[in-house]
């Protein structure tokens, strides 16, 4: 049996459509556990109107929380499914007919894989880019600094999740990253298989990375940090691409605040010495003759008036 753990808030009917994007799966058997996040629409009729697909292939469990965030919504989910293999899936996002029935073959092919991913689209149901995916030499590299799998695309063996333990509720941003790390550096194989998954869907209603700031990515990096170091694999090259994810982000127009901004120089300092920040004839006078806090308050002045 599959479990598809759907964590929700308020998104009655997005979620009707995530639900029967399950329904619709040509494989069996799946139980599809929703775990409403103490919504104040309409979820609990949307559920329970839904319930009536069920069968003895198919059941649809609902389990209502206080309002805690969807990782809180998700460690319920886990602790209440059954099956063998385990599917995440966001209350506004889709999964494509064929993704569990091509991914369970996948995992009972090659049984030294604890988890598969494929490709994804991203987008509207009458629009949507392809994001093909792939797994890098360095895997671990990948999964932080360069292309994300989107926790839709995965299904897992249940060993792996036991593995990866709870999902953080005090990450805010990257939380699926912490997540695939985790279970990664515990030993667990993933694996690639080219197929189209599902729908990451774009639309208008609140999502964590349009709520989330330097703060939130910050706080990430530093537990990934952490953990890797107690490991001796926060390697000099993981160190550098993050330096440059950090530039990267200060440029973007997301919600940050100068003294995050601020902050985020200084990572860049300290994880990458010879970073363009650090190397600058000019940061490196001007750290001789006031310091790195205040030289790094005149490098972001710098920065905003280019």
């Amino acid at each position: 049996m599959v479990s598809v753990i759907i964590p929700t808030y308020n998104r009655s009917s997005l979620l009707k459509e995530a639900v029967l994007s399950v329904v619709n799966q040509t494989y069996r058997p799946i139980e599809c556990i929703v775990v409403d996040d103490g919504s104040t629409d309409d979820t609990d009729e949307t559920v329970n109107e839904l319930q009536r697909l069920n069968d003895d292939q198919f059941n649809l469990i609902y389990i209502k929380q206080k309002n805690s965030g969807a990782q809180v919504a998700r460690n319920t989910g886990t602790a209440a499914a059954q099956g063998e293999y385990i599917q995440y899936l966001d209350s506004d996002d889709l999964l494509y007919p064929d993704k569990l029935m091509m991914q369970v073959d996948y995992l009972i092919s090659n049984p030294d894989c604890d988890g598969v991913f494929g490709d994804w689209e991203v987008g509207t149901t009458d629009k949507a880019e392809l994001i093909k995916g792939y797994k890098s030499d360095d895997f671990l590299e990948q999964l932080l600094v360069d292309r994300c799998i989107h926790t839709l695309s995965f299904l897992f063996k249940r060993k792996e999740v036991s593995l990866a333990g709870s999902w953080d509720p005090l990450i805010r941003r990257n939380q699926e990253i912490d997540f695939q790390v985790r279970a990664y550096i515990e030993g667990c194989n993933f694996l690639y298989q080219s197929f189209n998954t599902g729908l990451w869907r774009i639309h208008q209603q609140e999502r964590i990375a349009n709520t989330t700031g330097l703060a939130d990515v910050l706080y990430f990096f530093q537990k990934m940090e952490r953990i890797l170091d107690e490991r001796n694999m926060f390697s000099s090259s993981l160190k550098k691409k993050i330096a440059r994810l950090y530039m990267w982000l200060i440029k973007q127009d997301i919600r940050q605040t100068t003294e995050n901004k601020k902050l985020i120089l200084s990572e860049v300092i300290r994880l990458d010495p010879n970073a363009e920040i650090s190397n600058a004839k000019v940061f490196r006078f001007l750290k001789m003759l006031f310091g790195k806090p205040f030289s790094i308050k005149l490098w972001f002045i710098a920065l905003n008036r280019n």
